[in-house]
């Protein structure tokens, strides 16, 4: 039975008391908002950025329960429009969460990065195959609520409800178009605030850096996480060069806490040692890994899963190159 209640809670009973995101003020035209404790390594990190006349919100996330209540949040926050929707990332099933923001903000334009990936087609399937599972996750509750005794449905019932209230409501919306890609670098003027876009190769391949000079805040996703998770090979010398970005002062990645500039060594000193582990013949993570971590929220468990994925796919290029 405990099982069967903690799948009910689990798909229909994501509340705001549960996915109440933390609203952080760094400035007064800055303000971090972290997922709740429970979702910080599901559910990344965002940005909102105010200036005079225009605001610019970075990066979003596929769950609409949580989203919902951050517009909801966002229209009693704002004090100018709310103009660019911002994506550093190019993993579509990662943006899907665009289409409700651009539904509550029909006026604000999108940035994505120009990546292959990105096509319209991709974007509709992102969207259709997240609700299609949200379909079949009241399903699956449907079927485990009758199971329940009769007397222990009525709240159960209230959720399920709501579920197809919602699913409903987002069965209108629409994937964000792709247009035809800004010449890079591109500038956001905000009034009194500037935010420069710079595509890289990074995490998803394709990314996006946001740098606000008079801050020398930079907001790089999942690209900028101090302990990488390592999809390719050239993210290494990204990592590189966003750490040699002029003024650069502090990082905000997609998860964990902002933290200062130079910590960027850390991921950057990671694929170091996967490659020379690689070099060696060696896929065993070094006991250095785990010193170079020893200040970080992280455990031996998930340094060796990240480092065993980095040995992967170097291992994998290396074949591909022989």
């Amino acid at each position: 039975m405990f099982r069967l209640l903690s799948v009910f809670i689990l798909l229909l009973t994501l509340t705001p008391p549960v996915i109440a995101a933390s609203w952080h003020t760094v400035s007064p035209q800055v303000t971090l908002i972290a997922p709740q404790a429970k979702a910080r390594y599901i559910l990344p990190n965002m940005a909102l950025i105010k200036g005079k006349t225009c605001s610019a919100l970075i990066d979003s996330h596929g769950d609409f329960v949580a989203l919902e209540q951050l517009i909801n949040q966002l229209k009693t926050r704002l004090t100018t429009p709310l103009c660019h929707l911002i994506a550093t990332s190019s993993e579509p099933h990662q943006l899907t969460g665009l289409a409700l923001l651009k539904q509550a903000f029909p006026d604000a334009s999108v940035h994505l990065p120009d990546a292959p990936q990105l096509n319209d087609h991709t974007m509709r399937t992102a969207l259709d195959t997240q609700l299609a599972n949200f379909a079949k996750s009241i399903e699956l509750s449907e079927q485990r609520l009758s199971k329940l005794p009769a007397e222990q449905q009525a709240p159960w019932q209230k959720r399920v409800t709501l579920a197809k209230q919602r699913l409903t409501r987002w069965q209108t919306l629409h994937s964000i178009a792709v247009t035809n890609p800004a010449v890079q670098p591109r500038e956001l003027k905000l009034g009194g605030l500037t935010l420069q876009l710079t595509q890289f190769q990074g995490q998803s391949g394709h990314d996006l850096s946001v740098f606000i000079a008079q801050h020398g805040a930079l907001f790089a996703g999942h690209s900028a996480n101090l302990l990488p998770y390592v999809r390719n090979t050239t993210w290494q010398r990204s990592l590189q060069a966003l750490k040699n970005t002029p003024a650069l002062n502090w990082v905000m990645p997609a998860f964990g806490k902002p933290y200062q500039a130079e910590e960027l060594e850390l991921p950057i000193t990671f694929m170091d040692l996967a490659q020379q582990q690689l070099t060696r013949s060696n896929t065993q993570m070094p006991k250095r890994v785990v010193t170079l971590y020893q200040n970080q929220p992280y455990n031996e468990a998930q340094l060796t899963q990240h480092f065993t994925q980095a040995i992967k796919v170097l291992s994998h290029k290396k074949a591909l190159n022989k």
